[in-house]
């Protein structure tokens, strides 16, 4: 039987955008013996990453074992920095900032973390989460209170993706870790910080900036897929009080996978409420005051 298209097989290799091995394998047209585009292809670790997209139908295939289908992800286009990169008078988040920072401090966390105002709400923020190879991922918008600097959850969390937001049809999203694009910055022979809220990864690299801090977004993305990039790093990962448990089991599994990686129990004798993290407890410290 003659077949249109067929898995290369030379043994030429690509860089797989799931598991990030040099695996990938794409499908040949063979009457034209050119490549099909780059997402229809399969990766050649079936037993751990299993993405594999056919010409059939240009759909993925479902994994009988794990029933899981995947795609490849979507990215924003650069220009989106630029366009949410300003009106930052109207940004709570940044105001909130500028009450305890120097405004060159605020500056340079702005540029740092691509940090962006969105009229989604009034006086929202974009946390841009961009990833070592400069894709921008995702765009979280979030509305805080400009006093308090705590996020507005009343009568609703106020929490977003700008993939909603501009209506993009078919957007693939898959998150990094906030802050990742600055990995470039950072030899392997600094420490790299990770929390799971935004805000706190921004105040910590203006408190502490020796170290790169970045942040999960969420205590559930503290998993090996968004840890991968910082795998030759050492890592030190700071759950929010009473997460401890549940992170330090996760980051046991990622030192098994060799990472060099360890989890803080700093936080679980502070007097915090549930929850609370490393910038509640800097606000009870007179040296940073209210912060």
């Amino acid at each position: 039987m003659n077949y249109k298209y067929t898995l290369d097989k030379s043994s030429k290799k690509h860089k797989c955008p799931f598991c990030g091995k040099k695996t990938f394998v794409r499908y040949i047209n063979v009457e034209t013996n050119t490549y099909l585009n780059k997402d229809i292809s399969r990766c050649d670790r079936e037993s751990k990453c299993q993405y594999h997209k056919s010409p059939k139908g240009n759909q993925p295939l479902v994994n009988c074992n794990t029933h899981v289908v995947q795609q490849l992800p979507s990215s924003h286009n650069e220009s989106v920095l630029g366009a949410y990169g300003r009106n930052y008078t109207n940004n709570n988040f940044i105001s909130y900032l500028l009450k305890y920072f120097a405004p060159v401090d605020v500056k340079h966390a702005i540029k740092k973390y691509f940090i962006g105002t969105s009229n989604h709400w009034s006086g929202a923020t974009i946390f841009w989460q961009v990833d070592e190879q400069m894709n921008i991922c995702a765009g979280k918008v979030m509305l805080y209170d400009n006093i308090t600097g705590k996020r507005v959850k009343k009568p609703y969390p106020h929490i977003n993706w700008m993939h909603k937001v501009l209506q993009v049809k078919g957007f693939v999203l898959q998150q990094c870790l906030f802050g990742l694009h600055n990995l470039c910055d950072y030899d392997n022979s600094y420490t790299i910080c990770i929390v799971e809220s935004e805000k706190t990864a921004i105040i910590m690299s203006v408190l502490f900036p020796h170290c790169l801090w970045l942040a999960t977004g969420s205590k559930a993305n503290l998993k090996e897929k968004l840890l991968r990039p910082l795998k030759e790093y050492n890592i030190i990962v700071f759950p929010d009080k009473t997460e401890f448990d549940d992170w330090n089991k996760k980051v046991q599994v990622l030192e098994k996978d060799d990472f060099i990686i360890s989890c803080s129990d700093f936080l679980e004798d502070k007097n915090l409420e549930e929850g609370g993290d490393l910038v509640d407890m800097f606000q009870k410290m007179e040296s940073v005051r209210n912060i």
